[in-house]
């Protein structure tokens, strides 16, 4: 009976694999629609099947190629089912199985004879994340969800994005990096340390996925505003890449995260029984950067040019040294640097569309000068001299770098020396204020409650509407609140935190603090590279989103206090941020994706992961 049973199965994979070889050959990019297949381990479909890799938007399981009502093969080594099936997170549908396929797939008697709809499936589980008061408990619950049903987990995301984001990014994956030798429980990503050099290329052809296209990395020396987490740092691109899929729509299979484990200086993650990276001191100097060489090299050499490398919360001193070193040879974007500049950016010109004045009009004071704002204010002078059409020498002119003064020049690092401007040296930040007199006061130093009565009360004597930002994270870290800025300037502040903030009421006006998440631009971001091509990343790319996201702002959420708009609509806002990073892709001859599709919006919809569940032949 099982020899019948392997034979029938081996019938229809022949089958199955024979369609999609005659179908599949005249398919586009996402274009005709054929009967799918997919693998549970080893190589990918495309490997397997074809023998091929190719960059862009691939349908490596083939799910975009047959409409939602075609039934798709969940395909192991041969075809998923039984006991198997259900341990697969990519095609397990738990209760949702129908009675004919698990007949089909020999799953009688493995699960409840209960059939259960996906929606009814989402509002049990909805209902038992909030039974759950602990922020790190939920956090568990949801990446558990998501090794066992990962489409259930994405539409649980996508569904209910504006309550679970701070669940499985910031706040909440600040303290699950934390602990995250502690709640480890099994590997989501790649691990590669100083042990493996002269090995990465063969340590990243261990991953089971071979069309990856969109790499999030760190080295966990800066982990939000919690300082080095070392190896524990990998809750970072994990809970990055859930975000690319649930808001930007790129497929789980193409992304991969990764932590480089050079060691780590903090001495309690050393002396933890449960740390799980090396325990030394952290590697430097040519130690470090032959490491990171090397794994640059294999990225390129085992996924292709086109391949997206983020790099995430690394040090200062690293962070613009790897940028600078390697966008001339790779595809690499760093969300701390560009994406957080994009977003304060798009909150800035969202805010002044409708307060009035252009960002030349404008003063602007930074409290904290790493890479967050040195980003946001590189991207801030590049917009204002397109604006104006000036240089960036002479708009930087309005910038102001923390309390950076020309007489410092020769102790403070190269990048920050372009913000080293004439004037005395002054001791505090509210010294700064009255000195300078900023209309809008920008802070990433990573110091909690550093935006005091006294400073938001001088930015308020100066300004109508003064511009106040705290936009450190997590919550602990936030500069100010967003009932401190509001009540602290009588009710006039145009706020935007990092964290997010519960809505305020002052002098019967309810407020809804606008949360400066990167979340509304990587994904957007990324999906757009992806989608063009494109093989490098350009400043005028980072505008590009920059100023879609500012569109999307109207007058009705601005009289609500929001400089964005809502993430219940971030696949739309996605969209259309993917589709100005295409566009400015093809404009500066950086896609490869040819020919340019006439309406990118539409296209970046189409080409956007769906969680539904797909009927099993």
């Amino acid at each position: 009976m099982r020899r019948l049973q392997r034979s029938s199965l081996a019938r229809i994979a022949s089958t199955t694999r024979a369609a999609w070889t005659r179908q599949g050959s005249s398919s586009s990019l996402l274009g005709a629609r054929a009967a799918p297949y997919c693998t549970m381990a080893g190589r990918s479909g495309d490997d397997a099947m074809a023998g091929v890799a190719t960059g862009g938007v691939e349908d490596a399981y083939g799910e975009d190629r047959a409409t939602e009502d075609q039934p798709v093969t969940p395909w192991a080594v041969c075809i998923a089912s039984g006991h198997s099936l259900l341990r697969d997170p990519r095609h397990n549908k738990g209760l949702s199985f129908t009675e004919k396929e698990r007949d089909a797939h020999y799953l009688r008697g493995l699960l409840p004879p209960v059939v259960l709809s996906q929606e009814l499936q989402e509002k049990r589980l909805l209902q038992n994340v909030r039974q759950l008061e602990v922020p790190l408990q939920r956090y568990m619950f949801l990446m558990d969800l998501q090794e066992r049903n990962e489409k259930l987990f994405y539409k649980l995301m996508i569904d209910n994005v504006e309550e679970l984001l701070p669940v499985v990014y910031t706040p909440t994956v600040g303290e699950a990096c934390q602990k995250y030798g502690s709640i480890f429980r099994r590997s989501q990503g790649l691990y590669i340390s100083l042990k493996d050099k002269g090995r990465v290329l063969e340590v990243l052809r261990n991953w089971p996925e071979k069309s990856i296209q969109v790499i999030v990395v760190t080295d966990g020396e800066r982990i939000l505003g919690l300082g080095d987490l070392g190896c524990q740092g990998m809750g970072i691109p994990v809970g990055k890449l859930a975000l690319y899929t649930a808001l930007g729509g790129v497929r789980p299979s193409a992304c991969l995260p990764i932590t480089i484990d050079v060691g780590t200086n903090n001495e309690e993650l050393l002396n933890d029984e449960f740390y799980i990276g090396l325990r030394q001191r952290r590697a430097t100097g040519q130690e470090y950067t032959e490491l990171l060489d090397e794994f640059m090299v294999a990225v390129k050499q085992n996924y292709g040019q086109k391949v997206l490398v983020q790099f995430e919360d690394f040090a200062n001193h690293n962070a613009f040294t790897l940028l600078d070193k390697y966008k001339a040879t790779h595809l690499v974007f760093n969300d701390d640097i560009q994406g957080t500049a994009a977003v304060v950016l798009a909150g800035l010109m969202a805010g002044l569309k409708f307060a009035g004045g252009t960002l030349a009009d404008h003063t602007f004071l930074f409290f904290g000068a790493g890479e967050a704002g040195t980003g946001i204010a590189e991207l801030v002078a590049l917009e204002i001299s397109m604006q104006s059409k000036t240089s960036q020498e002479e708009a930087r002119k309005n910038i102001w770098l923390g309390l950076i003064v020309s007489s410092r020049k020769d102790s403070i690092q190269p990048f920050k020396k372009l913000y080293a401007h004439e004037h005395e040296p002054v001791k505090d930040l509210l010294s700064a204020i009255k000195d300078i007199k900023p209309t809008a006061l920008i802070g990433s130093a990573g110091v909690g409650q550093s935006f005091t009565k006294e400073v938001i009360e001088a930015m308020s004597s100066i300004n109508k509407r003064p511009i106040i930002l705290a936009l450190s994270n997590p919550t602990s870290k936030s500069e100010c609140t967003a009932e401190q800025a509001y009540s602290w300037s009588q009710g006039r502040a145009i706020f935007g935190s990092g964290s997010p903030f519960d809505p305020v009421k002052y002098n019967e006006k309810l407020f809804v603090p606008a949360q400066a998440n990167n979340a509304y631009i990587f994904p957007g971001f990324g999906l757009g590279v992806v989608i063009s091509g494109a093989i490098r990343v350009k400043d005028d790319m980072v505008l590009a989103a920059a100023e879609a996201l500012a569109e999307q702002v109207t007058a009705e959420h601005f009289d609500k206090g929001l400089i964005y708009p809502p993430f219940s609509s971030i696949r739309k806002i996605s969209a259309n941020i993917a589709a100005r990073v295409a566009a400015k892709a093809y404009d500066l001859g950086l896609a490869s994706h040819l020919p340019r599709p006439k309406d990118l919006v539409k296209y970046a919809e189409s080409c956007m992961y769906s969680p539904i569940y797909r009927s099993y032949r």
